[in-house]
């Protein structure tokens, strides 16, 4: 992996204890999220930061909340806002206190609220449908983590071509005009939702291609 960021290259492996920056695993996480993709989303928040009258953020904030939601997928919870109290339902596990991130609950509120991750008109053009204006949402994200990895990786003989489902909880299905744009049910998978087809370098674990599998007109109008 060519280092964006430095033009260095990257060696495999990702070692927490190392003294060299680029090998743990942030420096992990800054070689394989496109650069242009971060910079854009910062953009695109403090546009609409800003339009709605709240103080622009910073590629550093838009890391930690990025960090603070991975921690997040870590602990069961039903509403969001118990994961920044400091009391726990249970004896047995601490309470999860994200605020200790340096994160309060308004500001990772407020940044869900106005992110973005991909470039999309506000209402849906006449004549688009439904299921191409919602995933426009996602489109240009996908976009560029290929071209990232066309242009910074370089995989191993060994490529492992398969397809992942991401669940979806929510609504779905292609009869609504809400939710996910096209929602994939395979009696073999043990989760329903969002269904991808990708390739991986075998060596590595790094996920060379991605493509979201979207239903049969949408695949036709292209």
């Amino acid at each position: 992996m060519i280092d964006q960021w430095t033009g260095d290259e990257c060696a495999q492996g990702c070692d927490n204890n190392a003294n060299n920056f680029k090998h743990n695993e942030f420096g992990c996480f800054m070689a394989c999220f496109p650069h242009d993709q971060l910079l854009w989303m910062v953009d695109s928040l403090n546009l609409s930061l800003v339009a709605a009258e709240k103080k622009a953020t910073t590629v550093g904030e838009l890391l930690k909340w990025f960090g603070v939601l991975i921690l997040a997928a870590r602990f069961e919870y039903g509403e969001r806002p118990s994961l920044w109290s400091h009391e726990t339902n249970n004896k047995y596990i601490p309470p999860a206190s994200l605020g200790r991130t340096g994160m309060t609950r308004p500001c990772f509120d407020e940044l869900f609220q106005h992110m973005e991750w991909s470039e999309s008109p506000v209402e849906r053009p006449e004549g688009m449908s439904s299921e191409t204006f919602r995933w426009m949402k996602v489109d240009d994200f996908v976009s560029r983590i290929n071209a990232h990895r066309v242009k910074c990786f370089s995989p191993s003989h060994l490529i492992c071509v398969d397809e992942s489902i991401s669940p979806w909880y929510g609504l779905g299905g292609n009869w609504i005009n809400c939710g996910l744009p096209f929602y994939v049910a395979i009696d073999r998978k043990p989760e329903d939702g969002c269904k991808m087809q990708n390739s991986c370098c075998a060596t590595t674990g790094i996920m060379l291609r991605l493509k979201l599998v979207k239903s049969p007109v949408e695949e036709a109008n292209k």
